[in-house]
């Protein structure tokens, strides 16, 4: 199976970059392990989000069109939020995730 490409967009990058450089190498580390290769596949660190958050559906629909999922990659306390268009990955999202709702975090 061929890998899929996975693209981080400027604004995601920029969210990286605020991070500590422990917490920006585990996202970018597990990005690279868990993305490439299986995006699609739930896991005990991937699952989609059902439904898509509010604060990320607008964002999604105007950035590919009619993406049917979100999914949640986990890197404890960090989520990355993604959408697969084809054979590419798009990185939507980072934030911290502690004890609140996705929904919350996201806010």
């Amino acid at each position: 199976m061929s890998a899929y490409e996975v693209r981080i967009s400027p604004p995601v990058q920029a969210q990286l970059d605020r991070l500590r450089a422990f917490d920006h190498v585990r996202i970018i580390e597990a990005i690279e392990d868990m993305l490439v290769h299986e995006p699609l596949v739930r896991s005990r660190n991937r699952k989609p989000l059902e439904p898509m958050p509010p604060a990320l559906a607008s964002f999604v629909k105007k950035l590919l069109g009619d993406v049917t999922a979100v999914w949640e990659l986990r890197v404890v306390p960090w989520r990355v939020a993604y959408a697969v268009e084809g054979r590419v990955v798009h990185v939507l999202h980072v934030f911290r995730k502690d004890q609140e709702t996705t929904d919350d975090a996201l806010s």
